[in-house]
């Protein structure tokens, strides 16, 4: 093994470890190798037989490594550069797709059970089926078997990744310091002893270094595409003891690491859930240190945010809705990880439900698809941890484990084909019509008083009973139902804008939200709960009320814990009580949208809580558009200055929340927010005549994508229609393009169940 602080000091092996950078004594080089393999040998546990030989040549190379610019390929990678929306290269914008590469065969034994003939195989199927990218996993033990020891082995074995890239130009996304993977297995470094990796001293050191000696070998590889600080943090060896600040710590010092010799390679971390579990790593905690976010969109995993079966239109909106939600955070936004397990479910909806987010996910403006994953496991992995414990993990790949082609292998190739044809020059997702405003409480670190309102010392310093990080020796207070009943809402009020033709995004409260026309707020954004991170301070509605008279239109739903200050001058109505029910019907009294007096809409409550019962209005200035079943205002409308408001007595988007399959049935909750729509004004850049038909514009100047999706279980006859005279539609297939006829002002065109389609078009 060889010591960063003497590496200069030795003799370069041969040309390609001197071009990355890597010099070692010539002498020891095979001790060293064999040493490197025995030890991770050892640390994999008994019954792992390692063949030295198989992975050495009987000199000082690894067999199968190849020098970059070897006879193996001529035409290099370029280098890409991320400008904000897209990823370029060649000063084209383009989208990278891909999956996650675990070896059936070796699986996370693949460094020491090397076998550089089938690992070319996967990278020449994964060619064939239009990889642009692929993620693999650094395993840490391997690279640094001791503190400060780096294996001179692994980084040859990169380099032969290296050349495969090449060969095959498929652009590498190494995930670093791995940790956690595939089931519940973490590979820990031996030399850990306890200690917690995002937090101890000498950890961080030591990491931090093992990131600086990556960006000094790989500074300049154009093979790889963006390095990916970690998978899935927090480490899950240490997942619920990591604190916002850790997390920040943790991701400000690698980051430096890589970029002490490295400017050119984006970074990202690749977190799961992160958001929407309000987890350490979120995007808001990290935005400033990273270039771009990921999201691992595994709805299966989240039952009590996606209370339906896995092929469900709620279900196949999870990518774009995450990507929205951390999108919020100012950085542009990645699929890293996605999919479903064919030991679960069948592969022809495990292909239908990918298939869906995919394109639903590439309208909201993912800037690449990485899935979870290249291929199933073999048999003979089947016998031993982690698959042994986990039989969900053995049928994750879109091909089977000696490369047969799934049905989401086919689909991939098809979307591989698709967004390889797209121009996106001048291209970027079109704005929200809505915004759907996210409580600083949530955004901002944990112990952050910045937006507190105190100014200067103080005699008697305010001290936060809720924030954990404020007491020392106190820990965080749990916020989980509070962060559920938040983004369960808000995923809610997400889809029902997409039914009602509306795109939402979440600016963050102390953002720009004031530039979308429409500004939503579903309780528990109004309420008064503690935890605070479910709802807005009190000063935010004195702007949403300078907001409403400048022209701005603001939906609000209440709960009987909702608290508005002021609110009948914004709202036209102020609250009285509450309004106890376990069921409630709204019945409209007035024409509004498509609803005519006498129509009724029906909802069950999920608890008798005060996050579930609705409120008594006491209406002022404000119109009674609809009233429950005991005849109490349930919908009110008014007008304030330019601008215009509209108030739910109960929080329908809660109620909804929490009805499995909600969306696969008829629901006519988007007709609210529809009606609104037209109420207001306000014109989609490209609208679809059926509410479980997905319409997203990817915008330029006169022309753009219409990417189209069918979130339902029935081929559909849909119209689409644009706010401006079209010249042409041209739907992109795989094979090539096929001309769609006008009529008026947009196109006609079928999707199949859970179908997604771009379609390019010119004004």
């Amino acid at each position: 093994m060889i010591q960063p602080d003497v590496w200069a000091q030795q003799v370069p092996a041969h040309k390609k470890c001197q071009k990355r950078g890597v010099v070692m004594r010539r002498k020891t080089y095979k001790q060293s190798a064999v040493a490197g393999i025995t030890c991770l040998a050892l640390l994999l546990g008994p019954g792992l037989a390692v063949n030295v030989s198989a992975a050495l040549d009987g000199g000082d190379k690894i067999q199968g490594a190849k020098s970059p610019r070897g006879e193996a390929n001529s035409a290099l990678l370029s280098q890409v550069h991320l400008d904000g929306t897209y990823f370029v290269r060649n000063g084209k914008r383009f989208v990278p797709v891909g999956a996650h590469w675990v070896p059936a065969k070796a699986a996370m034994q693949w460094p020491v059970q090397w076998d550089p003939k089938d690992i070319e195989a996967d990278f020449a199927k994964m060619h064939e089926l239009g990889y642009s990218i692929v993620r693999f996993d650094m395993v840490w033990p391997w690279f640094e078997p001791r503190p400060g020891d780096y294996n001179p082995v692994a980084f040859q074995q990169l380099d032969y990744l290296v050349s495969l890239a090449h060969k095959y130009q498929i652009y590498l996304h190494p995930s670093l310091f791995i940790g956690g993977e595939v089931g519940e297995a973490y590979w820990d470094v031996p030399w850990r002893h306890g200690r917690h990796p995002h937090a101890d001293p000498e950890m961080l050191r030591l990491e931090t270094n093992l990131a600086a000696e990556f960006g000094r070998h790989y500074a300049n590889e154009s093979a790889i595409i963006a390095w990916d600080l970690t998978d899935e943090p927090p480490f899950w060896i240490v997942g619920g003891q990591t604190t916002d600040a850790m997390a920040i710590n943790w991701t400000r010092l690698i980051a430096s690491g890589i970029r002490q010799y490295d400017k050119l390679h984006p970074i990202v971390v690749g977190t799961s859930g992160e958001e929407i579990s309000h987890g350490p790593f979120r995007a808001d905690d990290i935005a400033g240190l990273v270039d771009f976010f990921s999201v691992h969109a595994f709805t299966l995993y989240s039952p009590e945010l996606f209370p339906d079966a896995l092929l469900s239109a709620r279900g196949t909106y999870g990518a774009a809705f995450e990507i929205a939600l951390s999108q919020g955070a100012s950085r542009p936004v990645m699929i890293h990880e996605m999919g479903a397990s064919t030991a679960q479910f069948s592969p022809e909806r495990v292909a239908a439900y990918d298939r869906a987010q995919m394109y639903s996910g590439l309208g909201a403006g993912s800037i690449g698809v990485d899935l979870w994953c290249y291929t199933d496991a073999a048999p003979e992995q089947f016998r031993k941890v982690p698959y042994l414990r986990t039989p969900q993990e053995t049928g994750w790949g879109m091909t089977t484990w000696d490369r047969q082609d799934k049905p989401l292998a086919k689909e991939f190739k098809k979307f591989s084909q698709i967004v390889g044809q797209l121009d996106l020059a001048g291209i970027s997702p079109a704005l929200a019509n809505i915004g759907i405003v996210i409580p600083d409480e949530w955004a901002k670190p944990h112990g952050d008083f910045s937006h507190f309102g105190l100014t200067g010392p103080e005699v008697a310093p305010y001290v936060s009973t809720a924030d954990g990080d404020a007491i020392p020796g106190r820990p965080q207070a749990d916020a989980s139902a509070a962060n559920r009943l938040l983004i369960s809402s808000a995923l809610t009020s997400f889809i029902l804008a997409r039914r009602a033709g509306l795109k939402a995004d979440f600016p963050r409260e102390y953002a720009d939200w004031a530039k979308r026309p429409m500004l939503f707020m579903p309780s528990p954004i109004t309420s008064t709960a503690d935890p605070f991170l479910a709802h807005v301070h009190s000063d935010f509605y004195e702007k949403a009320k300078k907001y409403v008279e400048g022209g701005g239109l603001l939906y609000a739903s209440v709960a009987s814990d909702g608290a508005i200050p002021d609110m009948a001058s914004l709202f036209g109505a102020r609250l009285a009580d509450r309004a106890l029910n376990s069921e409630v019907t709204l019945k409209f009294v007035v024409p509004f949208g498509d609803f005519k007096p006498g129509d009724t809409l029906h909802y069950s409550l999920p608890d008798a809580t005060i996050v579930s019962w609705g409120s008594l209005l006491d209406v002022t200035t404000g119109r009674i558009v609809a009233v429950d079943q005991d005849g109490h205002p349930a919908l009110v409308t008014n007008t304030v200055g330019s601008g215009k408001t509209l108030l739910s007595a109960y929080p329908l988007e809660h109620y909804l929340a929490n009805v499995p399959a909600v969306f696969d049935k008829p629901e006519g909750t988007h007709r609210i927010y529809a009606a609104f729509r037209d109420w207001a004004g306000v014109k989609p850049e490209l609208r679809a005549d059926l509410p479980s038909v997905e319409v997203s514009a990817l915008k330029g100047d006169h022309r753009g994508y219409a990417v189209v999706v069918n979130h339902s279980a029935e081929t559909q006859e849909i119209k689409i229609s644009a706010s401006s005279t079209l010249r042409s539609a041209t739907r992109i297939l795989p094979e090539g393009r096929q001309p769609l006829k006008i009529e008026g002002s947009g196109w006609r065109m079928e999707l199949s169940p859970f179908e997604g389609a771009v379609v390019e078009w010119n004004q």
